[in-house]
């Protein structure tokens, strides 16, 4: 793994000890501000141990140690912080720092091909064979079939395929812990998940804010971390 767009944070590669930029722009960085403070704590952490390899993060038992964490716990933070990390089987979940430009001049034409293929976006799935592959079009019909009212699916871009990618994992990891699973087992998860919004006045557009508008949630919306995790623990419902 590597951190996304490490030339933007790196300033002198030869200072020791190496130390990165922190722009202000992360203030407005929505997915940012959807992180829980411990995967906020270990994305600073992060680039500070990238800054000691040309923004490249080490295999995870050793990053685990650095971090003082359990590795299962150090996995599950690697995965909600992909928006600041590339691989190939990395899912993308913000294409807001994709294409920024590099800010060193010294760079070789090997540094830049990685950088450029370091940005695109991945489309493969995380190398984990006990996940199996995410079905986006069954869980979109799902999606369809019952929650009719809300708003339909037209595009299925990058950003919102790796939306779904993140909390399809979130889920498998999961149902994982108590039996092995297939596809199945997740579609069925989410087949509960958006009945579990149906009864949900509030998401489903019954309810009318001050103004007299009701809000309507669309899948892009419900598959963000911190709405999916709010809709989970029931938050959404107390509008019945």
């Amino acid at each position: 793994m590597k951190i996304k767009n490490w030339a933007k944070f790196q300033h002198f590669k030869d200072r020791r000890p190496p130390w990165v930029k922190l722009y202000r722009d992360i203030l407005d960085d929505l997915e940012w501000h959807e992180l829980d403070p411990l995967a906020a704590k270990v994305l600073v952490m992060l680039w500070l141990i990238a800054s000691e390899d040309e923004g490249r993060i080490p295999d995870t038992k050793t990053l685990a140690f650095r971090l003082r964490l359990p590795e299962v716990k150090t996995k599950e933070i690697i995965i909600k912080l992909s928006h600041w990390l590339c691989q190939d089987d990395i899912s993308v979940i913000s294409e807001k720092y994709q294409f920024d430009s590099t800010e060193t001049e010294t760079e070789t034409e090997k540094e830049k091909k990685k950088e450029t293929e370091c940005n695109s976006p991945p489309g493969g799935e995380l190398d984990d064979p006990k996940i199996p592959k995410c079905e986006h079009q069954s869980v979109i019909d799902m999606y369809h079939k019952y929650l009719p009212t809300l708003r339909k699916v037209e595009v299925w871009n990058t950003a919102r395929q790796g939306y779904l990618r993140q909390r399809w994992r979130e889920v498998a990891i999961e149902l994982s812990k108590e039996k092995d699973i297939v596809a199945a087992d997740i579609l069925t998860w989410f087949g509960d998940f958006f009945q579990h919004i149906g009864t949900s006045k509030f998401l489903t557009g019954k309810v009318n804010s001050k103004d007299g508008r009701a809000f309507t949630a669309d899948l892009e919306w419900i598959l963000k971390p911190s709405n999916f995790a709010k809709i989970v623990e029931g938050k959404y419902h107390g509008a019945n």
